[in-house]
């Protein structure tokens, strides 16, 4: 696992009892037969004459691999894990730790673990921890907010049984399962509030990648709300920013709109990420220009409620993206889900 990104090292030395142990190697272990062993593992011991010290040797070799001898049992009977993989681009995050907290809730309820770990938007990092997870821990579905450009990599005949929930973002081409949100409407409805409020030059901060199907619908989004409220497009007022240089990043759009566009009067931040550079940006005497813009964000903290400046933004319903895409995977591990489900959730306004 030399290859496994520092930050992740620690869910794999955590979870390495996690990977399926066959009944086979439990045979080779003790030296017992199978059939022998799984006459125990079900309670049968008894019934069938197998001596006590034979069924307490077995069961102990069980506890010693720090497994229940119930869900060891399970396991072995039904061929799962009954362990998830979340994969996010960054777990720290309050969006996806949230969506996170609800997937486990969901599993838990239907005795299941989960494992997460994140990406930070690396598609070799995401490479993987696909990896680790399907093919050394073994799990038995994975929800994935995924940072891939295309779908070849989960296109892999080798992953054709594996169930997948992607979340968030949609991977282009792909004929998956997924659950997202109304990027687009919601990035509309933002735009129109700020326009009703007298905004006639908003500047939008995107993150990167931009190709990420959430960055291109709330782009596009905006875009859309622009030229339908009868203001001329302006591509030279969305900026870019890099994942690993926030706050550099901002502050360097600032000073291009000062330069090319100083006469903005609101910025539409793409996620929290940007929003709260912004605000830490805009404290700094260089950018008392912007002092009285409108601020928009599409994603909701709580800093917003105590922030002085007022945070317009669009509140994605998180915790039904972490219950909709546990339920759907469950669903689809248990056989009642045989056709792909997409799911689209609405968005909501919060005007502070």
């Amino acid at each position: 696992m030399s290859q496994l990104p520092r930050k992740d090292y620690y869910a794999y030395n955590a979870h390495r009892f996690m990977r399926k142990l066959q009944l086979e190697d439990l045979s080779k272990k003790l030296g017992y037969s199978k059939t022998l062993i799984s006459m125990v593992l079900n309670g049968k011991g008894n019934q069938y004459g197998i001596s006590k010290k034979t069924q307490a040797t077995v069961l102990d070799a069980i506890a010693k691999l720090s497994y229940s001898p119930n869900k060891f049992a399970k396991s072995l009977r039904t061929g799962k894990s009954y362990f998830i993989g979340l994969i996010v681009t960054d777990i720290a995050n309050p969006f996806y730790s949230t969506i996170a907290k609800n997937i486990e809730n969901v599993l838990f309820e239907s005795e299941y673990n989960l494992m997460v770990c994140s990406t930070e938007e690396s598609e070799e990092r995401e490479k993987l921890l696909v990896e680790m997870m399907v093919n050394q821990q073994g799990v038995d579905g994975l929800i994935v907010a995924s940072t891939f450009k295309n779908s070849a990599f989960y296109e892999q005949a080798r992953f054709s049984k594996i169930p997948i929930v992607f979340i968030d973002r949609v991977v282009p081409l792909f004929n998956a399962n997924y659950v997202v949100i109304d990027n687009f409407g919601g990035s509309v409805e933002i735009i129109n509030h700020l326009v009703k409020k007298g905004a006639k030059k908003i500047a939008c901060l995107a993150i990167t990648p931009l190709y990420l199907s959430t960055i291109e619908d709330r782009i596009n989004g905006y875009r859309n709300a622009i030229t339908k409220n009868g203001f001329k497009k302006n591509e030279n007022l969305i900026k870019s920013i890099t994942f690993d240089h926030i706050d550099d990043d901002v502050e360097r759009s600032l000073r291009e709109l000062i330069e090319g566009d100083g006469d903005v009067d609101a910025i539409f931040a793409l996620n929290n990420h940007i929003a709260v550079s912004l605000l830490k940006a805009l404290k700094k005497k260089e950018f008392e220009k912007f002092s009285k813009v409108e601020i928009a964000c599409f994603d909701d903290i709580e800093l917003f409620n105590i922030t002085d400046k007022k945070v317009v933004s669009v509140c994605q319903p998180i915790e039904e993206i972490g219950k909709s895409s546990s339920a759907l995977l469950l669903d689809i591990i248990s056989g009642k889900q045989t056709s792909k489900s997409n799911i689209v959730l609405s968005t909501r306004l919060i005007v502070r």
